[in-house]
């Protein structure tokens, strides 16, 4: 009796333990099948050049196809909403700017809930630069703020999205001055009316305006970053030119829907950062003006929170007008 009492604990035991050892072993086989990387932007995009560089790597590293696909619309807002309603497997991740950390913040109609989101690695980032026309009689940021007080409300600033508004918005907040935002489409057009003269400055990365500093088109004031840009090391911080408040590091990072096994989260996190590290890589992300960023899955999700803290603060205290899209 002992005996059938056994063979049928036994029995039952073996019907729990082995799909679980089967779903085990499923997920040690992470990925079977493609995995794919939305980017909210159209082509061409910093966003779409970095997915499209780490994609192969990644292809290499996990031993399956990395499909890279476009999904623009809404501020970005229509990728994030996608992604974040994928299954939580893994397959479907997202690359994005610090716009995820700032719509929020933003509009009136979010489509996403940050808390859907798991944040996986950060794999770039950058500075942004202040530029001015050359007909902006300034030429470093004590002039820039001085002229600004003289003329309030008088100085357009192009801005190509939620990043180069809220950069300028802080700028505004700490040297409590008035600026008038001009919204653009996109970094190319914000930058085309700067360097004709249609409006007065930008807040950038490096990579849009490069060029037109370098060919006197546009005037560099300074750079937002902790530390001076390899691209541009004669450019001063904002700190070392007399405003410590104003450092602004931007990035880049990866995405996945949150309840993702924690397993396959630290898995594409190794992944990412090795692809990220590869020297090729590395060259071509300088030479971008940008840097590889390696860091953990608990780093990157502590930093992702507090950024849409930081921004949240930013347009409460500047009042900034939420969008109705």
């Amino acid at each position: 009796m002992l005996y059938e009492a056994m063979k049928k604990f036994c029995l039952a035991l073996t019907v729990v333990l082995v799909p679980a050892i089967a779903c085990q072993s499923a997920r040690a086989e992470f990925p079977e099948r493609p995995i794919k990387i939305i980017i909210p932007y159209l082509p061409g995009g910093g966003t779409d050049i970095v997915a499209r560089l780490l994609g192969p790597k990644l292809t290499e590293a996990l031993k399956q196809p990395v499909i890279v696909e476009n999904k623009p619309g809404a501020g970005g807002m229509i990728a994030v909403e996608s992604m974040t309603k994928a299954p939580p497997d893994g397959y479907t991740m997202l690359i994005d700017s610090p716009g995820i950390s700032m719509n929020p913040s933003l509009y009136r109609k979010v489509l996403y809930d940050p808390k859907a989101l798991q944040p996986v690695a950060q794999v770039i980032s950058y500075p942004q630069v202040i530029v001015v026309n050359p007909k902006v009689p300034v030429r470093n940021i004590k002039e820039f703020i001085a002229f600004a007080k003289d003329k309030p409300g008088q100085l357009n600033v192009a801005t190509a999205g939620a990043s180069s508004q809220l950069a300028g918005e802080l700028f505004r907040l700490l040297a409590n001055i008035n600026f008038t935002f001009i919204p653009y489409k996109g970094s190319s057009p914000a930058t085309t009316s700067v360097v004709s003269g249609d409006t007065d400055v930008m807040f950038s990365d490096i990579p849009s305006v490069a060029q037109h500093v370098n060919s006197g088109r546009v005037r560099l004031i300074a750079v937002s970053g902790d530390k001076r840009s390899p691209m541009m090391p004669d450019a001063p911080t904002a700190a070392e030119a007399g405003m410590p408040e104003y450092v602004i590091v931007f990035w880049y990072g990866i995405f996945v829907p949150a309840g993702t096994p924690a397993d396959i989260v630290v898995k594409l996190n190794a992944a990412l950062n090795r692809a990220v590290m590869q020297p090729d890589v590395v060259a071509r992300l300088t030479a971008l003006g940008v840097e590889p960023v390696n860091k953990s899955v608990e780093s990157f999700s502590l930093f992702f929170w507090e950024e849409l803290a930081r921004w949240k603060d930013v347009v409460t205290r500047a009042k900034v007008p939420l969008n109705d899209e």
